[in-house]
């Protein structure tokens, strides 16, 4: 099966992205003198854990999914079986994106139960509460993985497209600070609100921001699919 073949080309990478999921919360209860720094600043680093392994992860797995499929020689074979190439995109981003949210899981998971043993309450604020990010809220760790969502299609989409693991994630990663740069400069120049995933976008709920920019996620996959469609062998 296809699938079997998409999770032993990366079952290596997810097994280490699983150890990187779970280790830096306990390693910092086990450097703490009596859990003084879970106690003080567990909720923070639980937190900025979180938003840096979803989204190291999200790039990384999308470019492995990408790369193990959708390279020249890698196509010219799978695009001569008797399946339809929307088949191959979907079922490659899929599996990636599966084990994106089982890392995420893991580190949630592990993080909560560290701070639960210290009896610290995972949501609690932390640091001065000037920005919303020195905040601990449930909030924060939704966009965080609304954006490692957004981030894994946008490099999926474009490693596929251009049949490059590489050329896709650096296509990516100048595609979203150019975005940041545009949204920068119309601010200072018009004043105009650009919003940026995962940011609410206008008067829109926040649940409701959220889900657009997971169907615009979903496009981008789509648009993959259809170029991948119309590729030369």
């Amino acid at each position: 099966m296809y699938i079997w073949k998409c999770w032993r080309d990366t079952r290596w990478f997810f097994v280490v992205f699983l150890a990187i999921a779970a280790l830096p919360m306990p390693m910092l209860a086990f450097a703490s003198s009596f859990g003084t720094v879970i106690r003080d600043a567990g909720p923070m680093a639980f937190q900025n854990t979180f938003m840096m392994v979803v989204t190291a992860v999200a790039y990384a797995l999308a470019t492995i999914c990408a790369i193990q499929e959708f390279t020249d020689k890698t196509a010219h074979f799978l695009f001569t079986k008797p399946r339809s190439r929307a088949y191959f995109v979907w079922t490659s981003w899929v599996v990636g994106f599966t084990e994106l949210l089982i890392v995420a899981a893991v580190n949630l998971f592990v993080g909560w139960r560290v701070l639960a043993h210290y009896g610290v309450n995972a949501f609690s604020d932390a640091g001065p509460q000037t920005q919303k990010w020195n905040l601990v809220t449930p909030q924060n760790f939704i966009e965080a993985a609304v954006y490692a969502c957004f981030a894994y299609a946008l490099t999926f989409t474009l490693a596929a497209i251009l049949r490059s693991g590489l050329k896709g994630l650096g296509a990516s990663l100048g595609l979203l600070a150019g975005m940041v740069g545009v949204s920068v400069a119309l601010q200072m120049r018009w004043g105009i609100n650009l919003p940026l995933p995962p940011e609410q976008i206008g008067h829109l709920p926040l649940a409701l921001s959220e889900c657009a920019w997971i169907m615009l996620a979903l496009l981008f996959v789509f648009a993959a699919q259809l170029v991948v469609e119309r590729a030369e062998i």
